[in-house]
């Protein structure tokens, strides 16, 4: 495993976000302003609602690709979008949703959500809001705080499993990243970690890419993303990533002299 500074680290980032923008078709000013509320995303009180809300995003991507989510989204947010209601959702309206088509008919998922918001009231009855429930875990900077948290959240709720609970946490505003297969390979390559599988490492190590680089820890994680996720990202005028698990796109690549992978590929 190699041992960057903190200069290393600002520089592997800065070349990675600046490939990007050579690659997006989007204007600079555009996708500066598409990747804006990334730098905004942090932890502060929220409305019982809004956790739900990215509680039902969270459930939608997991296990799909981004883009089918994407198309469906503005549908997701009209069906799934009020606490109150989705709690009291029954399976004659499971049946009209999945039989109107409007979104991804996944009854599981469906199901999950409708799980999701029924603990969300029960978590209001106990503690009075979401905030409140997070907040009796403690100063979740200690790694043990923390840890209790991601294990509550696990076992009280559908779709926050292994790596989704962190992209939960993530998106609140915690200072983690998510763990997941690209960016595990791209920090992997990058010699930051010791496995693709090392998850706490990867969480590690994107803490100190934000503090390295002085951004929110959410902006290191979308960087990160969609420098090595697959597919098209319309909102970044992003047509495929780069750091792909097969096929890297290395001769474009603005992070490639420090990848171990190029010296495997030969």
């Amino acid at each position: 495993m190699k041992k960057y500074t903190n200069v290393e680290l600002k520089e592997i980032f800065k070349e990675a976000e600046k490939t990007i923008f050579a690659q997006s078709t989007l204007k600079k000013s555009q996708l500066t302003e598409a990747l804006e509320s990334f730098k905004q995303i942090k932890k502060t009180n929220r409305k019982d609602n809004d956790y739900f809300l990215i509680m039902v995003h969270v459930a939608f991507y997991s296990g799909f690709k981004a883009t089918t989510v994407n198309d469906k989204i503005d549908a997701i947010n009209d069906l799934f979008g009020d606490l109150d209601k989705v709690s009291k959702f029954n399976e004659a309206k499971v049946q009209k949703i999945i039989d109107s088509k409007k979104i991804i008919n996944h009854r599981q998922k469906i199901n999950g959500i409708i799980h999701n918001a029924i603990q969300i009231k029960s978590i209001q009855k106990e503690f009075g809001s979401f905030d409140k429930y997070l907040e009796s875990f403690g100063d979740t900077d200690k790694y043990e705080n923390f840890l209790n948290l991601e294990k509550e959240l696990k076992k009280k709720f559908k779709y926050l499993g292994g790596i989704t609970v962190f992209h939960f946490l993530t998106d609140i505003g915690y200072d983690v990243v998510k763990p997941d297969r690209v960016l595990c390979r791209i920090f992997y390559r990058l010699g930051l970690v010791d496995s693709e599988v090392d998850r706490a490492g990867v969480i590690k190590v994107g803490r100190q890419f934000s503090i390295a680089c002085k951004v929110p820890i959410r902006y290191i994680d979308i960087i990160f993303v969609v420098y090595g996720q697959v597919g098209e990202k319309k909102e970044f005028g992003i047509k495929d990533g780069i750091c792909l698990s097969t096929n890297p796109k290395c001769k474009i690549c603005g992070i490639y002299e420090y990848c171990n992978y190029k010296q495997k590929s030969k």
